[in-house]
C-alpha cells in the first residue's frame, strides 16, 4: 500500500484557502487544483510498503513524545523558480517544533518506503500543481497576491498516516490512523 504521514489544517483554513483560491484560479488556467478534501501538510513521504502496521507503530512512537503546537497558514509561494511547479500556502508558527517532529519520523521511517529525502523540509499546503512541464506562469502572480494573507491558525493536536490510492479521478486519501500527541508542553 502507498502511504505517507501527514496533518489536516482543519475546516476553518480549508475554507479560508478556498475562498482565496476562487478568486485567484484564474490566473493559472492550465494548473491542476488540489481538490480540497484532499489538502494536507505532508511530514514524511513513504510510498509503497508491504504493511501499515510498523508505520503506524513507529509514528504513534514519536508523536507520543510531542506537545500539541499552534501552527498558522499564511503568504503562499512557488516551488520551481522561473518554472513554477507548485504553488503554495506557508505554515507559519511553532516551525520549529513541527520540524522535529518531521526529522524524528523521517529517521524512525527510513528503513520503510523510499527513504528520507535529501533536501531540507520545507512544511507547505499545496494548492496546484502545474499542467504542462514548463510551469505555470500563473503561479508568481497568485504568489504575490496572496503572500499577505493569513488562513487562520490551529492547534495540531495529531499526526495521521493515510494511505493513497491513485485513480484517474486523483488520488483518495484514507485515515489508516491519527495518532495523538502526548507530550507536555515546555
Amino acid at each position: 500500500m502507498r502511504l505517507f504521514v501527514a496533518f489536516d489544517p482543519g475546516e476553518e483554513v480549508l475554507g479560508r484557502i478556498e475562498e482565496a483560491r476562487a478568486r485567484v484560479r484564474g490566473k493559472a488556467a492550465r494548473a491542476k487544483w488540489v481538490r480540497v478534501e484532499g489538502m494536507h501538510v505532508t511530514l514524511v513521504f513513504l510510498g509503497e510498503v508491504p504493511d501499515a502496521g510498523d508505520v503506524v507503530e513507529r509514528a504513534r512512537a514519536v508523536a507520543s513524545q510531542h506537545a500539541p503546537m499552534t501552527l498558522r497558514f499564511e503568504g503562499a509561494g512557488c516551488f520551481g523558480g522561473r518554472k513554477a511547479r507548485v504553488l503554495w500556502v506557508g505554515v507559519g508558527g511553532e516551525v520549529a517544533a513541527l520540524c522535529a517532529v518531521q526529522k524524528e519520523l523521517s529517521t524512525a521511517l527510513a528503513d520503510l518506503g523510499q527513504g528520507p529525502e535529501d533536501r531540507a523540509y520545507s512544511p507547505h499546503l499545496t494548492l496546484a500543481r502545474a499542467g504542462e512541464s514548463r510551469g505555470e506562469p500563473g503561479f508568481a502572480e497568485i504568489a504575490k497576491e496572496l503572500g499577505g494573507e493569513l488562513f487562520g491558525e490551529i492547534v495540531l493536536r495529531e499526526i495521521v498516516v493515510y494511505r493513497s490510492e491513485l485513480s484517474r479521478e486523483g488520488a483518495k486519501y484514507t485515515a489508516v490512523a491519527r495518532l495523538p500527541f502526548e507530550g507536555q508542553s515546555a
